[in-house]
């Protein structure tokens, strides 16, 4: 992704203080994107368009769709609106000791019903 950043620095002509990190579940392309599939999410379900409780019965781990994530201009809308939205904490692995960013994701506006229920996102499993 390293590379990637560069590339969009220089494609946009501006500085990385003029940008900001994104991701969407939307299938509206967001220009200069990167696709990334294989998250694991922890703490509660993810149906496409927001975050979804955990039943009874439900696995305590479950893939989320594949996202886009970009680097966008600070004055670019968001794909979603701030408030209907909450960032989740995108950990190495399930350990969570190497936090890596956060991904804002769409909540329907219940913020606090997911941080107690520990929502995280993983990039793999440690076993």
């Amino acid at each position: 992704v390293v590379v990637t950043f560069d590339s969009i620095i220089r494609t946009l002509k501006c500085s990385m203080n003029s940008l900001k990190f994104v991701c969407s579940w939307k299938t509206a392309p967001i220009n200069h994107s990167v696709k990334v599939g294989g998250l694991q999410l922890e703490g509660c379900n993810f149906d496409g368009t927001r975050l979804t409780e955990n039943q009874h019965n439900s696995p305590s781990l479950s893939i989320l769709p594949v996202c886009s994530i970009a680097w966008i201009h600070k004055a670019t809308s968001p794909p979603y609106p701030p408030g209907d939205c909450i960032a989740l904490p995108v950990y190495y692995d399930n350990t969570r000791e190497k936090l890596v960013t956060c991904f804002s994701i769409p909540c329907a506006g219940k913020l606090t019903q997911w941080i107690q229920c520990g929502a995280a996102i993983f990039l793999k499993n440690s076993s």
